[in-house]
């Protein structure tokens, strides 16, 4: 992927499509992680930051990535909740971005085996909100953002981020308008920390 990474997007978006291919066996999936998947990957993102399809892809790949151990702490090592939420910011407009940001975004802040949560930053706990807000009628992208947000509150440190986002509770109204039955106890959950 490096020495294509300036020719073609769409060789990098096909790249990506492969690593994630290889990542869904989870015996291939920490070797996908420790012989360069996830910096080839991210590295793609970086360097094509515009092209929709190609976020779309290697988000796809990453988030395969962040549910196995070995993936999640080299993605950790590398800075990826910031690309991760870069990503969201510029393709806001894309549900499969957002619904693939706010797992990837969770799967990297939670460590199951310490059962604790890392804090994150304002810019991150906005992708999440925003990405609701966008998408009101998505109960893909809700139901990761709630979970994410969730996730995060496990964390007060988080708590009060996601307090003083402007927008929360206006999204968190509108996830639950919308889909009640799906979204209804995480919110309520969330609402009470």
């Amino acid at each position: 992927m490096q020495i294509y990474r300036e020719r073609s997007a769409d060789i990098q978006m096909r790249a990506c499509g492969v690593l994630w291919s290889l990542s869904m066996d989870s015996a291939d999936c920490k070797h996908v992680a420790q012989g360069g998947g996830c910096d080839a990957i991210l590295g793609a993102m970086l360097f094509h930051a515009e092209d929709d399809a190609l976020q779309v892809m290697a988000l796809g790949a990453l988030k395969v990535l962040s549910f196995n151990n070995v993936g999640k702490s080299t993605l950790r090592q590398r800075g990826t909740l910031s690309i991760v939420a870069d990503a969201m910011r510029r393709h806001v407009q894309n549900p499969a971005v957002q619904s693939d940001g706010c797992v990837i975004l969770g799967n990297l802040s939670a460590d199951v085996a310490s059962r604790s949560v890392a804090p994150v930053n304002e810019r991150e706990v906005d992708v999440v909100v925003r990405g609701m807000l966008h998408h009101p009628d998505s109960l893909e992208v809700h139901e990761a953002a709630c979970f994410t947000l969730m996730s995060l509150a496990s964390s007060s440190a988080n708590v009060e981020l996601i307090r003083r986002n402007g927008m929360t509770r206006v999204a968190l109204e509108l996830a639950y308008q919308k889909h009640p039955d799906d979204v209804g106890n995480n919110i309520f959950t969330l609402l009470r920390r």
